[in-house]
């Protein structure tokens, strides 16, 4: 699927990236016992677009390859050769200045998308066996995201459980690069601590996370003060993280 929209994302010009279910599982893949606890057969792409008329036209132009069919009420949706479901999520100059997004006619709605254009400078890129290549939002752009829409959906409990399960296994996908850049962290917590090897990850990932949140007061605003509203273990030590 992807190689054939490559193809037409190439002739507008426009790069993408993957986020949501599929990044999160390709990241968590590293590690069999890292899992993700639930499964998704859904893609979630984040376009780099100009206007809602570059959306439109390259919209028109997946269907028209005769791979994709469009669903019947949501705009931003397609069926991949009627099997494989995939939202095609706009942002950048796209976007107003509130990081809302507005497609037009014939299917007008809005879309609010903070977090995707600060999240881009810091995908990450694969290589296909086959020379396809793909970019994949990070783990901490993935918890970001993940944040907001918890916040405009909070009701969306799963995003949280989602969090809590990358703290439970970044120790064991990343113990290179936490030895490496981050051993610092290793006696700032007691070891007997019930969720050490959690508490530290989330430091961590709360520093890579200040690192995407540098290009936007606003935003970095925002993720902070919902979390000072929770009372999860690992709220600390990703606020901690953030302010290193």
């Amino acid at each position: 699927m992807l190689k054939d929209m490559e193809v037409i994302f190439a002739s507008f010009r426009v790069d993408f990236y993957i986020v949501g279910a599929t990044a999160r599982d390709y990241h968590l893949s590293a590690a069999e016992e890292a899992a993700a606890l639930r499964k998704t057969d859904d893609v979630d792409l984040a376009i780099l677009l100009n206007d809602a008329g570059q959306f439109n036209s390259i919209k028109a132009e997946l269907i028209e390859s005769g791979k994709f069919t469009a669903h019947p009420t949501e705009h931003i949706k397609l069926f991949y050769e009627g099997r494989i479901e995939v939202d095609l999520l706009p942002f950048g100059k796209i976007e107003a200045g509130n990081g809302m997004v507005f497609l037009q006619p014939p299917n007008s709605f809005s879309l609010s998308m903070p977090g995707f254009k600060e999240v881009y400078p810091f995908v990450e890129e694969i290589v296909s066996e086959d020379g396809l290549s793909i970019k994949l939002c990070p783990l901490e752009g993935i918890i970001i995201l993940k944040l907001i829409s918890y916040r405009d959906r909070p009701e969306r409990t799963k995003d949280i459980s989602d969090i809590e399960h990358i703290f439970d296994v970044f120790f064991n996908l990343c113990d290179e690069n936490i030895y490496d850049e981050h051993f610092d962290l290793m006696d700032k917590y007691d070891v007997e601590e019930p969720n050490y090897f959690q508490i530290i990850s989330a430091r961590v990932i709360g520093r890579k996370m200040g690192e995407i949140l540098k290009s936007s007061n606003k935003l970095d605003a925002m993720i902070k003060s919902m979390l000072i509203k929770r009372y999860e273990y690992w709220v600390e030590p990703l606020l901690e993280g953030l302010a290193d």
